[in-house]
C-alpha cells in the first residue's frame, strides 16, 4: 500500500469514526429525552394535579390576584374515594373546598370542581358544579385571563 492509498484509508476511517459517534450521540441524546420525558413531565394530570400551589403574583394581569384562588391543594383522598379532594384560598380567609374530577373529551380534559364547603363570599357554590379552564402541568397550573396572559399557580411542595 503505497503512501497516497495509507491516507485515503485514513481519512475512511476518520469518517466512519464521526459518523459513528453522531449516532451514538444522537441515540443517548433521544434516550436522555425518553427517560426524562418518562420520570418528570410525562405524568398523566391526575398525578401532576396532586399538591399544593401558589399564585405567582409576577405574571399574569391584574384580576389574578384579585378574582382567583391565592392558595389551590388537591389531594386523592377523598370520603367517597371516587374524586380527589381540593380546597381553594383566596385574600381575607375566604375558601371553597369539595371534590374535583376530570372529565375527558375526544382530544382534551377539562378539571371540575364540585364544591361541598365554602366561606361567606362563595357559600352560593355549593352543591354546584364548576367547569374551569385551567391547564395542568408538571409544576404549574394556568388559567388564560386576558386573551393573552395567564395567570399562575407554581407548585409550592
Amino acid at each position: 500500500m503505497n503512501p497516497q492509498q495509507k491516507r485515503q484509508m485514513n481519512v475512511m476511517l476518520a469518517k466512519k469514526s464521526s459518523e459513528s459517534a453522531a449516532i451514538w450521540q444522537s441515540t443517548c441524546f433521544f434516550a436522555a429525552c425518553l427517560v426524562a420525558c418518562l420520570c418528570l413531565g410525562c405524568q398523566p394530570q391526575e398525578e401532576n394535579i396532586l399538591g399544593t400551589f401558589d399564585l405567582d403574583a409576577e405574571v399574569g394581569c391584574e384580576g389574578c390576584q384579585v378574582a382567583r384562588p391565592l392558595h389551590m391543594a388537591f389531594d386523592d383522598e377523598s370520603p367517597s374515594g371516587m374524586l380527589g379532594g381540593y380546597r381553594f384560598e383566596f385574600a381575607d380567609d375566604q375558601f371553597h373546598e369539595g371534590q374535583y374530577e376530570f372529565v375527558y373529551f375526544d382530544s382534551s380534559s377539562q378539571l371540575v370542581l364540585h364544591p361541598e364547603d365554602a366561606s361567606a363570599d362563595h357559600f352560593g357554590l355549593i352543591g354546584t358544579t364548576l367547569q374551569t379552564d385551567y391547564s395542568v402541568g408538571f409544576n404549574a397550573i394556568r388559567e388564560r385571563c386576558n386573551g393573552l396572559l395567564n395567570c399562575v399557580w407554581k407548585r409550592s411542595d
